[in-house]
């Protein structure tokens, strides 16, 4: 077997003594002391742990953390094997380097390898290293990701559902697309009901997320909704679920029938537009990242309820926005904070309203059967313009399942 820890294990006994490497210097003072060079690269031993190629400090316990010799880390769960404190150990030795791992022992006489690149850290010889653009848009990041204002031909991209469900190359600029965008589109998909799962398990990307509305929301008028999805009115542009602790991340909607006049649907980003406020207007900004707005969900059947700051961040990146207008608990919120704080929030959200909403902003197309967008709920808003009911014929027909982000990651990933 030519597996991961096979090599690890030769790693570990090769170094030791190994003609291959020059060492100069004394053992381990403090200071640097040691270098091991190679026609790769160079390892320096200095105070606070090795200096790789004069750029990257490994610290002394990262290095053990880092072992990926086959004692300390495991080649099919790609895991550490021991949860040790190595708050205190050391690097007394450094080898060499070779093959994208540099061997070192530590002064608690353990000897190992440590991974200086990322084919070191996670090409174990049956998983691939994933490329730093599809890591990075996969962890949401704003640098990799693309902000739109108005929509763009790039921005609007359709693919085509057999060239995405048969070639892994083609899914991968799918999913890639969604997550640089926040949506993504698919076409001639089959369009019978309940056909949605069936996508998904084609495409791989599973499981689904559960949750009030089922598996699979099914969205057609109703007389008497029970949410206002339900209904034949224009739908405001929104999140969906911002009242759950943990709102659904992404979400596929799908195209059954569309054959009644008018239920155009649109999104918009609202990246671009709290990007906007915070360039132009930042005490606004200020407002939507920290007031904490209530929402609550109550029909005959269930209620839940929440309260989240309108735009949430993950260090300086804009990360997720919960925005739905008609289940904002305005009641509760006259309760938590006085009336200068909630007139200060109120000018804050309609200066985004008016963003969300600004035609000029949004991409507009009526879906057709078999039409399919992948939507980052945390992102972008979907809303729909009214459409007639009671002529003859015909219906409107939309099917709904929520995904996991990280479900998505997962199949992104497992592909490279």
């Amino acid at each position: 077997m030519a597996g991961y820890a096979k090599r690890a294990l030769t790693f570990c006994r090769l170094f030791p003594g190994s003609q291959n490497f020059a060492r100069a210097g004394a053992p381990h003072t403090g200071t640097c002391t040691q270098t091991a060079r190679l026609s790769g690269g160079s390892a320096t031993l200095v105070d606070k742990g090795v200096l790789v190629d004069g750029s990257q400090l490994i610290l002394h316990n990262e290095s053990r953390y880092l072992c990926r010799c086959s004692d300390c880390f495991g080649g099919t769960s790609n895991q550490p094997l021991h949860t040790n404190d190595y708050t205190n150990i050391k690097i007394s030795h450094v080898e060499g380097i070779k093959d994208h791992f540099l061997s070192v022992s530590w002064d608690d006489g353990h000897s190992g390898i440590v991974p200086i690149s990322e084919t070191g850290a996670y090409g174990n010889g049956y998983k691939r290293t994933p490329s730093s653009r599809y890591y990075d848009l996969s962890l949401r990041k704003n640098a990799v990701q693309t902000f739109w204002d108005t929509p763009t031909n790039e921005v609007i991209k359709r693919f085509e559902y057999s060239d995405v469900a048969d070639d892994s190359d083609k899914l991968k600029e799918f999913l890639a697309h969604f997550m640089q965008y926040g949506l993504a589109f698919l076409f001639n998909t089959p369009q019978e009901p309940d056909d949605l799962l069936k996508i998904l398990y084609n495409l791989k990307i599973t499981p689904y997320w559960d949750n009030m509305f089922g598996i699979l929301s099914k969205v057609s008028f109703q007389r008497d909704p029970t949410n206002q999805a339900f209904n034949n009115q224009r739908l405001a542009a929104h999140t969906d679920m911002p009242y759950y602790t943990q709102t659904p991340s992404a979400y596929f909607f799908h195209c059954v029938a569309n054959e009644l006049d008018g239920g155009e649907s649109f999104w918009s980003d609202t990246f671009s537009a709290v990007k906007h406020i915070r360039d132009t207007e930042p005490d606004k900004y200020d407002l939507l990242t920290t007031i904490l707005v209530p929402f609550r969900q109550y029909p005959k059947e269930w209620h839940m309820a929440g309260r989240y700051p309108t735009v949430e961040l993950m260090g300086d990146d804009i990360y997720r926005v919960r925005d739905c207008c008609f289940v904002i608990d305005t009641y509760q919120f006259l309760r938590d904070y006085d009336a200068e704080t909630r007139e200060r929030w109120w000018q804050a959200y309609r200066t985004l309203r008016l963003l969300m909403e600004d035609p000029a902003r949004t991409v507009q197309q009526k879906l057709g059967a078999g039409d399919l967008v992948l939507i980052d709920n945390w992102r972008v808003q979907h809303g729909r313009n009214a459409f007639s009911v009671g002529g003859a014929g015909g219906r409107r027909a939309m099917e709904v399942a929520y995904i996991e982000w990280s479900h998505v990651q997962n199949r992104l990933l497992k592909m490279e």
